[in-house]
């Protein structure tokens, strides 16, 4: 089978490289962020994105654009994108989970207060009287 690499998409290497290019759209907040931060926070994300499947997907320009209105940011294409790249996120649990966000607490978290709380309540269900 021939190698073959697509000719004109950005790997994130690139993006680095670009000094044009400053700020990305982050995927929960919703606004632009440093894109040095933007490596921080999602490491294993960004790491999908080096071309190595030779996949359109396994490029940045698959899920962003320069933004119209401030040309030194990336901005997600659209939901459906920004909502691929969170799930590579999720598949390699190194984000949160939609839901665990809006509730505040991770899935071990929201487990371990449910014991406590299973406990409880099985321990209210015994009351002993000393006489």
């Amino acid at each position: 089978m021939k190698d073959y690499k697509l000719k004109g998409y950005s790997t994130w290497k690139d993006v680095m490289n670009n000094k044009s290019i400053f700020e990305i759209q982050d995927p929960i907040l919703e606004m632009e962020i440093d894109k040095c931060e933007f490596e921080k926070m999602y490491p294993e994300i960004i790491s999908e994105l080096e071309g190595q499947d030779e996949v359109l997907e396994s490029y940045i320009d698959y899920y962003f654009i320069i933004n119209p209105m401030k040309s030194y940011a990336l901005s997600f294409r659209g939901e459906k994108e920004k909502r691929e790249f969170y799930d590579i996120g999720v598949k390699k649990n190194s984000v949160l989970s939609l839901t665990e966000v809006h509730e505040g607490e991770t899935k071990k978290e929201k487990n371990k207060r449910n014991k406590k709380k299973q406990v409880k309540e099985e321990e209210d269900d015994y009351i002993i009287i000393f006489e």
